[in-house]
């Protein structure tokens, strides 16, 4: 039930939908393999941190990789045995693994003192290494004056990002923002793309662009958003931390 996914060739296929308290674009990756993926948007963001607020840390939250949502009890559990026989039956194992099928959910749990502890923020995002295009081969040149060798830069999506109301604004989108590219980095990813709506404020937009992210206008139409119609495409090279995985440990199903 666990690979590294490889790189395949893909069609995107655009289709709209809502994900709770989060917009997210749809598309289906129609594979060599057959198997759906999504791409999205986060507007879950997080401003200035309101009095009496503590911003969070890795140190704070136990992260999870989970099985994407809509994953059957039944494939939820073979994925558990998979995982729990390749702890019982390998010395070295990488820091995050993930399943077969392209995508994966991240989990934020944090305790308050004197309380239990609680999930207060899921993630979606995909996990296989999804080809280049002549649209982001020109975006990267254009923005990190990087030549790569035509069609050879590979992508990953994030998908959705939700925060507990009462826990917003207090860097969990960040951390997660970070975890999210430490796992695609595992995944042999060069760049995450999404598209953020955030009905022409600007604001979420300026909050990616914060954390690292650039626009990419040549990207629009291959991201579902022609004419910016559902809101703008940004790009990140991917990044990890050296030992990052030491300080911020994630529990893999």
């Amino acid at each position: 039930m666990y690979a590294f996914i490889p790189p395949v060739t893909t069609h995107l296929n655009l289709r709209y939908t809502s994900h709770e308290h989060t917009t997210c674009y749809d598309y289906d990756y129609y594979k060599t393999i057959s198997q759906p993926t999504l791409f999205a948007v986060n507007n879950d963001k997080d401003e200035e941190t309101p009095v009496n607020k503590q911003l969070l840390s890795h140190s704070d939250i136990e992260w999870r990789l989970r099985p994407p949502e809509g994953t059957s009890r039944l494939d939820r559990w073979k994925i558990k045995l998979g995982a729990n026989i390749l702890r019982l039956n390998s010395n070295e194992l990488p820091p995050v693994l993930c399943p077969r099928g392209g995508r994966a959910m991240l989990e934020a749990y944090y305790k308050e003192p004197g309380k239990r502890k609680k999930k207060i923020g899921r993630f979606g995002f995909t996990t296989s290494r999804g080809p280049s295009s002549p649209e982001i081969d020109t975006t990267i040149r254009d923005i990190y004056n990087i030549d790569p060798p035509p069609l050879s830069a590979t992508i990953a999506a994030i998908i959705y990002m939700f925060v507990e109301p009462e826990y917003r604004n207090r860097n969990v989108g960040a951390l997660a923002l970070e975890v999210i590219s430490a796992i695609q980095s595992v995944q042999a990813v060069d760049f995450t793309v999404l598209v953020a709506d955030d009905n022409g404020s600007g604001s979420l937009v300026r909050w990616y662009e914060n954390y690292g992210y650039s626009k990419a206008p040549l990207m629009q139409d291959i991201l579902g958003s022609p004419n910016e119609k559902n809101g703008i495409a940004l790009i990140s090279p991917v990044k990890i931390k050296q030992g990052f995985f030491d300080q911020c440990v994630v529990k893999w199903w």
